[in-house]
């Protein structure tokens, strides 16, 4: 099978029969179907750990994929290091096309006033996703429905404008079936989890929750930003 070869009634075929799969299930039809050109991106967020844990026994050597914006939390630096080593992780780091010393410079700048968000969470983050993706045949993404209202009719699996297969094997879970995949399994949660930072972005636009009842109420708080923009390749224009 191919991206090519996934007619729409496949893709409803398999979104029905991975409705109430484990997400393990899931992703071992996605690397066999699909390999060598599949990986799985990961924000390294506060439970990331969690879909990467369930990848490595269907693949080991899984290409992991993220974008390393210029602003993320020293402790999501450290984070990702921690598990590139525990678990020998097959890690490709993409960064922005932003230069150093502009990085140097908007954080300076952030210091005393805020800073278009295009830097770190808007079109140079979705610029970085896409090179990250290039000549892949699917994309493994780490997608909830009930973490926020931009994501409650997210698919398990899907087939992006561009061909790309895009598969959210955890799309089903809720958070409480996240922690007690975490807890049975002793999978780390990032470093800020314990400081009470339920989603972890960029340093510049996150902060502990301004709503107990939405874990991502803590992301470009005060706004009407909700995503980054990276999920929204290859759909349709708005």
């Amino acid at each position: 099978m191919t991206a090519t070869t996934l007619t729409p009634a496949d893709v409803k075929a398999l979104n029905a029969k991975f409705e109430r799969a484990h997400p393990t299930e899931i992703i071992r039809w996605a690397i066999e179907t699909f390999r060598p050109n599949v990986a799985l991106t990961s924000s390294f967020g506060a439970d990331s750990a969690a879909l990467i844990h369930m990848a490595l026994p269907a693949d080991p050597q899984l290409s992991i994929r993220m974008v390393d914006t210029g602003f993320l939390f020293p402790e999501t630096l450290a984070f990702i290091e921690d598990l590139r080593t525990r678990w020998r992780l097959n890690l490709s780091v993409f960064r922005t096309r932003l230069s150093d010393e502009e990085i140097a410079r908007l954080k300076r700048q952030h210091a005393t006033q805020p800073i278009d968000d295009r830097y770190c969470c808007g079109e140079y983050k979705r610029e970085a996703t896409q090179r990250a993706l290039a000549g892949l045949t699917c994309w493994i993404a780490g997608l909830m429905r009930e973490e926020a209202t931009t994501r409650r009719d997210t698919p398990i699996v899907e087939v992006l404008a561009t061909g790309l297969v895009k598969v959210a094997p955890i799309a089903a879970w809720t958070s409480k079936q996240i922690v007690e995949y975490m807890k049975a399994h002793d999978v780390p949660y990032h470093p800020l989890w314990a400081k009470g930072y339920t989603s972890i972005g960029c340093a510049l636009h996150t902060q502990k929750p301004v709503d107990p009842k939405d874990p991502r109420s803590g992301r470009w708080a005060g706004t009407d930003k909700t995503e980054c923009g990276i999920h929204d390749i290859g759909k349709p224009e708005k």
